[in-house]
């Protein structure tokens, strides 16, 4: 077990899995194809990188108390736009709620499906897109697992956010993410927001880690990506940061290798506690 905030703690269950009768030399049939969380690499092709090393942006300071808003803008260039969340946090959690998408140009309201995440969940079974399953993903979305995380995020209750509930997110070593796919129109703009505080007590968002762990929740890796674009976004090599986005044909093979793959080893799953409390400290918005 480690520990979060002070009044936090979150425990790590291992779960073993059935090995596929596939050998694991698929996990090579196509870089990247990650199989274990070293250090991995966010989604390629961000349109916001509170990291900054995807955007080119400097790296912002993690927010520990109130949570805050982030956004971005953007012009949609495709009549249907997969709006994704992708996020790691190394040694803590991250808490992230209130996501928004709105189309300036004809001043719509939220356009996401539960974005406040009070809509309830429902239980995503092992796939290609997500190799161990997971309990609690929120209604309306989609949970992606293709990044080599063993630590997963899932639907929790939070003080922090006047819905009551909101996604935790501890993903160790490599990056998992929610996603959805929404109607935009050509050449509108729209601006995508989200609300996120976090527990732990790194200082400033990086897309990897840096610290000499590679392979921990010692590591240093902390960082919220969102992005806009035609399906899930595709995989980097590890250890590197993508500034533009790989190959469609890379992904497509990294997802038939999950395909054949199926669920693989031992992985290690955050599970929230009964007794969890929410951070004191924290207000809800």
């Amino acid at each position: 077990m480690r520990s979060g905030h002070s009044s936090r703690a979150a425990s790590r269950v291992v779960r073993q899995l059935s090995m596929a009768s596939l050998s694991v030399a698929l996990l090579c049939v196509a870089a990247p194809a990650f199989a274990t969380a070293i250090n991995n690499s966010p989604p390629a092709g961000a349109i916001l990188d509170l990291g900054g090393g995807e955007t080119g942006t400097p790296a912002q300071t993690v927010n520990h108390g109130t949570p805050v808003q982030e956004s971005v803008t953007f012009t949609a260039g495709l009549s249907n736009t997969q709006i994704t969340f992708a996020f790691r946090e190394d040694p803590a959690f991250i808490y992230f709620g209130n996501a928004a998408l709105v189309d300036n140009t004809t001043s719509s309201g939220n356009l996401l499906t539960n974005g406040n995440f009070s809509g309830g969940t429902y239980t995503d079974p092992v796939s290609v897109t997500d190799p161990y399953g997971n309990s609690s993903v929120p209604n309306g979305w989609n949970y992606a697992n293709v990044y080599g995380a063993g630590a997963q995020g899932q639907i929790e209750g939070c003080s922090q956010f006047a819905s009551g509930s909101c996604w935790v997110d501890g993903s160790v070593q490599a990056y998992d993410a929610i996603d959805q796919a929404v109607n935009t129109t050509i050449g509108n703009s729209y601006t995508l927001s989200f609300w996120y505080t976090d527990s732990g007590g790194l200082g400033t968002f990086s897309d990897l880690s840096t610290n000499g762990d590679i392979t921990g929740s010692g590591g240093n890796g902390v960082d919220i990506l969102a992005y806009a674009q035609a399906g899930l976004p595709p995989a980097c090599e590890s250890g590197q940061v993508c500034t533009s986005v790989p190959e469609p044909s890379s992904f497509g093979l990294l997802a038939a290798g999950l395909a054949g793959m199926g669920a693989i080893g031992f992985a290690l799953r955050r599970r929230r506690e009964a007794n969890r409390q929410n951070p004191a400290s924290v207000r809800s918005i």
